[in-house]
């Protein structure tokens, strides 16, 4: 009987490495949700006591990154967005009591449209168009009015 081959023998390891990858990966990817979805739910009721909940969330994102879980970029963009929101949330409640205006989300500056340009082919309504100048005649003769027809082979006179 002969040997299995050495190519099968490695597809199967490398079959049972990835599942057990998947289910490291797929437990702390799942972990890492649930605690940002915790500092959001958190920092939503009250930014305050949100404190321990927003470290958390970001310590777990920064070892799913290390661990290769998810991108580094990934991580850095979701702890970004958390902070934000913390920050937000924190700068409300602290003038909300000073008893001054809450600072709202950053609000792009609405820049002037620019003028529309007019469609230079569109006819002016009131105007009549203008009379075109006379065109030149091509050189080339058109088919039927002799010299060889375009797009063939000579011509049969």
């Amino acid at each position: 009987m002969p040997k299995p081959s050495r190519k099968g023998i490695s597809a199967r390891k490398r079959l049972r490495q990835s599942v057990a990858a998947r289910e490291r990966n797929r437990s702390v990817k799942s972990r890492t949700r649930t605690v940002i979805t915790k500092a959001l739910v958190a920092v939503g009721n009250d930014a305050n006591s949100a404190e321990d909940a927003v470290r958390e969330a970001l310590s777990a994102l920064d070892k799913a990154a290390h661990k290769g879980v998810i991108h580094p970029n990934g991580a850095a963009r979701s702890k970004s967005r958390i902070l934000k929101r913390y920050n937000l949330a924190v700068a409300t409640s602290v003038a909300a009591a000073a008893g001054t205006p809450a600072p709202s989300a950053p609000v792009e500056e609405e820049k002037p449209k620019p003028a529309r340009r007019r469609n230079p082919l569109a006819r002016k309504p009131a105007e009549e168009p203008a009379a075109k100048p006379p065109t030149r005649r091509s050189a080339t003769p058109k088919a039927g009015e002799g010299g060889t027809p375009r797009g063939r082979g000579r011509s049969s006179t």
